[in-house]
């Protein structure tokens, strides 16, 4: 159930959480979302978030989502801090790319962009490996396994643009999140 909390805190800037419900670590659905996390908001520059809001509108010094992961659940949300005149804006913004992933299936060349840029960020991450050896530590302990970099991989390379669009209409729906403001 959506719904919009507006706190006052008398700051300078003010600070948005719009959020989901999301799938556990288990879901079959996970990895679809990770990677339309990774397309919107996620932690590269190219971010469909980070195009619209900070380097096209110039309203936010910092845009993202995220997605957080338990074994039986999970919560995906965007995050930003603006000016206060600017909150609808930025909201307006964050709607309208949202609209984009829930309004139709991503193309196959926009597809196989994120999919390259999220391979490549899972092939960075095995090089630290300390890093490494925690991750794979605490999905044995969730999940009794552990996926192999090539298993990641080719995981994927499986997802669909169906898939992807069937989550975002799951998860995603402007409609549906629900907002905090601190101002």
């Amino acid at each position: 159930m959506a719904r919009e909390v507006i706190i006052e805190k008398h700051t300078h800037q003010a600070h948005v959480m719009m959020g989901h419900a999301a799938y556990g670590g288990k879901d079959r659905r996970h990895l679809a979302l990770v990677l339309l996390n990774n397309i919107l908001g996620g932690p590269a520059m190219s971010s469909r978030l980070n195009m619209a809001l900070r380097e096209k509108a110039g309203l936010v010094y910092t845009v993202q989502s995220s997605l957080t992961t338990y074994t039986d659940t999970g919560v995906w949300s965007i995050y930003f801090g603006c000016d206060q005149k600017d909150v609808k804006r930025c909201r307006r913004l964050v709607t309208k790319e949202l609209e984009r992933l829930t309004a139709a299936p991503l193309s196959e060349r926009a597809l196989n962009a994120a999919k390259r840029q999220l391979k490549g960020q899972v092939m960075l991450s095995y090089e630290n490996r300390e890093e490494v050896a925690l991750g794979m530590g605490k999905r044995m302990l969730h999940y009794g396994h552990y996926r192999t970099p090539e298993e990641l991989i080719s995981a994927i390379d499986l997802l669909t643009a169906q898939e992807l669009y069937e989550v975002a209409r799951e998860v995603m729906m402007p409609e549906d999140l629900t907002t905090l403001i601190y101002r």
